[in-house]
């Protein structure tokens, strides 16, 4: 079953809230989900205090647990909910209920007054409830698990989400940076194979470029800066691109990196805005590429209708000669204090969803990477061969050059000073070196514990 948070009402009776999988006298005590849930509810009330007791055992109810995430409609959305309807008519013990709400921004929220789901899905920035210990760790459930183990796992997601050997988020959908492109704009260009540098990428531009088409188009944040400036050499974190307390942009990669978009943008080489814009200008005609992640392929198959052949190449190498990328996306995370049954339940839940079969539907749905080898195994040869964005997501989570994003609280505030300061010298509202000089400043500062909030 899946809901939106704003289908929720009042109720004037305290209902069971352990059926709606919340539990404790807090959670929830006066919402009820309108629709289906009322049966639900009704059942739980039992049956009149004068009717006979049964001489047989009363069947065992279902654990119903929630699940908060954030996808809601387009394919992603369309994707969940056939995934949850099929785990529902297949598991007779478990009942999944999908809130569909801004879990990252609202979880600690709900933790803190005592109504916090079974279920959530999150992004990275997890590092407040890892300190403030009120998440389960997955660990204690991985024994015996033939899907959820490292060796199955692609390092980089087996990682993401990982503290001090903990797993406290696993990764539900895994993004990663890629470029997508029309087929039949390359071809009047003359240009026969997608670039595998930063410079073939520009002089492709070059090509690409008339009165009518825009070559490039880029998402105007970080989390698509950093894979280019990886390539040129440069760590997310001062020395590492795993661990740290400290930020290095004010260096060559920098400089280099800045300076290549900088050289587009002032050519007329390349736009900024964001995906859904830039899926538009794509789909139209009037943009030649657009930078992207692997959750959005099947969007663009879906604005471009058909229209042409949409292909998909991994960003470029840099200066090191090869091609870094972000792992990135939502992950599942359990919060404490909800009984075993539901615990259980929701391990139940998150185990069948990483089996091989959900998970190559997920993806050829989606476009998402794949999180497991054990999946790419499985998804069709002829499935990939007319699907070039999902061959270049396998390229990229399979890469020992893919990184997670840093789960640091204080990283979040980087990356947006990292957008201001990145636009404003591609832009040329600063020089690359003033605005080099003060992201490192501001960067260190935030990971040294200082916050813009």
């Amino acid at each position: 079953m899946v809901v939106n948070r704003e289908q929720m009402q009042p109720l004037k009776a305290k209902e069971d809230e352990s059926v709606l999988g919340y539990g404790g006298a807090r959670k929830f005590g006066r919402w009820i989900i309108l629709g289906g849930a009322m049966a639900v509810v009704a059942s739980a009330c039992g049956s009149s205090a004068s009717a006979s007791p049964s001489k047989s055992a009363a069947p065992k109810r279902a654990v119903s647990i929630a699940l908060w995430e954030s996808h809601n409609g387009g394919p992603v959305g369309a994707a969940v909910s056939h995934l949850i309807n099929e785990f529902n008519a297949t598991h007779k013990g478990v009942h999944v209920q999908v809130v569909v709400t801004k879990a990252s921004s609202k979880l600690e929220a709900a933790i803190a007054a005592g109504n916090a789901p079974v279920l959530a899905e999150i992004s990275h920035y997890d590092g407040t409830f890892v300190k403030s210990g009120t998440l389960v760790s997955w660990n204690k459930f991985f024994k015996g698990s033939s899907t959820i183990n490292q060796s199955n796992f692609y390092p980089g997601v087996w990682k993401n989400g990982e503290v001090s050997g903990q797993h406290y988020r696993l990764q539900a959908d895994v993004k990663v940076s890629e470029v997508f492109y029309n087929e039949s704009l390359f071809a009047k260009a003359g240009i026969t194979s997608p670039p595998k540098t930063w410079t073939q990428l520009a002089q492709d531009a070059a090509k690409l470029k008339s009165a009518n088409v825009i070559p490039l188009g880029w998402k105007d944040s970080s989390a698509h800066i950093l894979p280019a400036f990886m390539s040129n050499g440069g760590t997310m974190l001062k020395g590492s691109n795993t661990v740290g307390t400290a930020v290095n942009f004010n260096n060559s990669a920098g400089v280099t990196t800045f300076n290549e978009f900088h050289s587009m943008y002032a050519n007329g080489l390349l736009t900024f805005d964001h995906g859904t814009t830039l899926r538009s200008d794509l789909a139209s005609g009037h943009m030649a590429m657009i930078d992207g992640t692997s959750a959005g392929y099947q969007k663009v198959l879906d604005a471009v209708n058909g229209a042409f052949k949409v292909g998909a190449f991994v960003e470029p190498a840099g200066t090191t000669g090869h091609a870094y990328n972000l792992i990135q996306g939502l992950g599942f995370v359990m919060p404490k204090g909800h009984s075993k049954a539901q615990e259980q339940a929701a391990w139940s839940f998150v185990q069948w969803w990483f089996e091989p079969t959900q998970q190559v539907y997920w993806d050829e749905n989606t476009g998402f990477a794949p999180e497991q080898k054990s999946t790419t195994q499985a998804i069709p040869a002829s499935f990939l061969a007319s699907h070039p964005g999902l061959v270049a997501s396998i390229s990229a989570v399979n890469s020992p050059y893919s990184f997670p994003r840093p789960v640091s609280d204080s990283y979040n505030e980087v990356q947006a000073v990292l957008d201001t300061e990145f636009l404003d010298a591609v832009t040329g509202k600063a020089s690359v070196s003033s605005a080099l000089s003060t992201l490192n400043q501001q960067g260190d500062s935030y990971m040294s514990g200082a916050s813009a909030l």
